[in-house]
């Protein structure tokens, strides 16, 4: 039981990845079928000893003559349990018994579909020559030969096609066959299903779904210090993330997401197209790179992907300079792309720009919509990327829709805290020779953004104690203030990081206070319900 339960599991986790495809309901049904437990009873008690392959009591039974195709409490008889525990001798001891090849549990789950996700030959041959019909489905549309697919058994894939089994029968989701053995990278079988006839273009149903709350504070409001007030309460513009389509995939779209590049050579082939798209602009070429497989996105460019499209709100270029890959940034420069092309949208596949507009106090206020890429390659610190970029024609100097710089970005102005949560890890060595390569450019260590965020701000935020004294030698002003009055000094003196969660950097308070900071400018700003700068002082 136990492999079964966890091949659909990994089935399940392929298909749902990067929330594309509708769920398989099979899923849920094997495992109630196996997780459930069945009452024992004498009705049942021919089930029960194959459920625990008790051959002597099995044989005794049959012997005996109960009824073959008696049940447990979920409709599961003894075939549907022999086609499971892979015995082909149990099952052609109840078939010529009488038993019902075609009974159905009460997830309508039938012993051919048992025995083809097991991938076996010889049980799916002995039940289909007692008349067990390929075309079963269940109610969630899910057939034996997607599971014979899934399985990786050509030999029984082969079988099920000879009897009449539908090559491009659909669950309810949209998934076929060939996206099931594509999804679990089974290189012969996409071969079998594609020379049966099985449609390379079909695609999985979609539905646009309604974007989730964004917005931004129109104005940010300027505590005293102490002062304490509950972040949620601050007015926002009440605009939604635009809405994004969820599913459209293709066996193509699939074949990039788990990395198969033989699948992905053998789908183009056989007429996949390379510039597919999924609903919501993502493109082949996109996701090859969003999952970091960089080989399948250079042999997509080499059959003639077009890395321009941005349906997205972002193209192949940002995805590339985001995840640091350098020979793909390359090839697609070399094709025509514009370096200083900006995000429209936010991008969501890599994990990069997760929301249109940050506010988060604890990573410092910024919109990255309109960021290019090479303000994108200095949010990850990749110096190598930025100046590829610069080769290629970028303009250092351009700035997100708010003013945010490349300098801000590889300061780490708007870095999560908890960075096992990005795609990328952000550290002081990288961020200094990002920076160098911005100031090398004519980069405005002193600019701030429409919040009044600087580079000096960024750092502050992190304990970026090596990037603070980069900064500061290299002409930053030590107690420039943001928006709501804040120094470097006074966010490393405390601020909020989430929700109530509060944040001192006593290092980096230390180490501005030794470059000069004047701990008189500028405010103390408290959050939540508690004072937390001077807890002898109350909130208010």
């Amino acid at each position: 039981m136990k492999h079964t339960i966890a091949a659909f599991g990994r089935l399940r986790e392929r298909i749902a990845e990067g929330r594309r495809s509708a769920s398989s309901s099979l899923v849920s049904g094997i495992l109630l079928f196996l997780c459930c437990g069945s009452s024992v009873s004498a009705a049942s008690e021919l089930a029960d000893a194959v459920e625990r392959r008790d051959l002597v009591v099995v044989r005794e039974l049959l012997t005996r003559g109960v009824d073959v195709n008696a049940t447990q409490a979920d409709g599961t008889t003894a075939l549907a349990w022999a086609a499971h525990w892979d015995a082909l001798e149990t099952v052609e001891d109840l078939v010529a018994a009488g038993a019902d090849v075609n009974q159905a549990t009460d997830l309508g789950i039938t012993p051919l579909m048992l025995a083809s996700a097991n991938g076996s030959e010889a049980v799916v041959g002995a039940l289909v020559a007692a008349g067990a019909d390929p075309a079963v489905t269940r109610g969630t549309g899910d057939t034996a030969l997607m599971l014979a697919a899934r399985s990786g058994s050509e030999a029984t894939v082969r079988l099920l096609l000879n009897r009449g089994a539908d090559v491009n029968s659909e669950t309810v989701g949209g998934q076929t066959a060939l996206m099931w053995a594509t999804a679990e990278q089974h290189r012969a079988v996409i071969r079998l299903l594609l020379r049966r006839g099985a449609d390379v273009n079909a695609r999985t149903h979609f539905e646009a779904r309604e974007g989730r709350p964004g917005g931004t504070v129109r104005e940010p409001k300027v505590l005293s210090e102490f002062e304490a007030v509950n972040p949620a309460s601050l007015p926002r513009d009440g605009d939604r993330d635009p809405p994004r389509p969820e599913g459209g995939f293709t066996p193509l779209l699939y074949a990039i997401l788990v990395g198969h590049e033989e699948g992905v050579g053998l789908l183009l082939d056989a007429g996949a197209n390379v510039n597919e798209q999924a609903p919501d602009g993502v493109t082949a070429l996109m996701l090859a790179l969003t999952k970091r497989h960089e080989t399948i996105a250079l042999g997509l460019l080499a059959r003639g992907a077009d890395p321009t499209p941005s349906e997205a709100g972002y193209n192949a270029l940002h995805v590339a300079s985001a995840t640091g890959q350098l020979r793909a940034a390359r090839e697609i420069l070399a094709r025509g792309a514009d370096p200083d092309a900006r995000m429209a949208r936010p991008q969501r596949l890599t994990n990069a720009f997760e929301i249109g507009v940050l506010q988060s106090p604890g990573s410092g206020r910024l919109t990255q919509i309109g960021s290019t890429s090479f303000i994108i390659a200095a949010k990850v610190a990749d110096a190598e990327m930025m100046r590829l970029l610069i080769d290629a024609g970028a303009d250092p100097s351009m700035t997100t829709e708010d003013g945010t710089t490349a300098l801000m970005m590889a300061a780490g102005l708007g870095k999560r805290a908890a960075q096992e949560i990005t795609y990328y890890s952000w550290d002081e060595a990288n961020a200094i020779e990002a920076l160098r390569v911005v100031l090398d450019a004519g980069g405005d260590i002193n600019a701030g953004n429409a919040h009044g965020e600087t580079a000096l701000h960024a750092a502050a935020y992190h304990n970026a104690n090596e990037v603070i004294r980069f900064l500061v030698t290299a002409g930053a002003r030590i107690d420039a203030t943001n928006a709501a009055r804040q120094t470097p000094l006074r966010l490393a003196e405390g601020h909020l990081i989430c929700c109530t969660t509060f944040a001192r950097h006593e290092e980096a308070a230390r180490v501005l206070r030794e470059l000069g900071a004047d701990p008189n400018v500028g405010v103390q700003l408290t959050f939540g319900l508690t004072g937390f700068g001077d807890e002898a002082s109350p909130s208010r």
